[in-house]
């Protein structure tokens, strides 16, 4: 595998914690633990949200839009 921008192979998974806020303060921020790809090389990293997480931002949205 190799990295979508430098195309170095010298990728590395690691765990990570994410908190996802919206700019509304009454909604509460969504904790998203998962695996992290980060290139080494230039440091481009990235996750997949898990859909139960994905589903609490998508309901802070549609909270926030109405």
């Amino acid at each position: 595998m190799e990295c979508r921008v430098c195309k170095s192979e010298s990728l590395q998974k690691f765990d990570g914690e994410l908190t996802a806020s919206l700019a509304d303060l009454k909604f509460p921020p969504v904790y998203i633990c998962q695996s992290v790809l980060v290139c080494l090389n230039c440091g481009f990293a990235e996750l997949v949200v898990p859909a139960s997480d994905l589903q609490l931002l998508r309901s802070g949205i549609a909270i926030l839009g109405s």
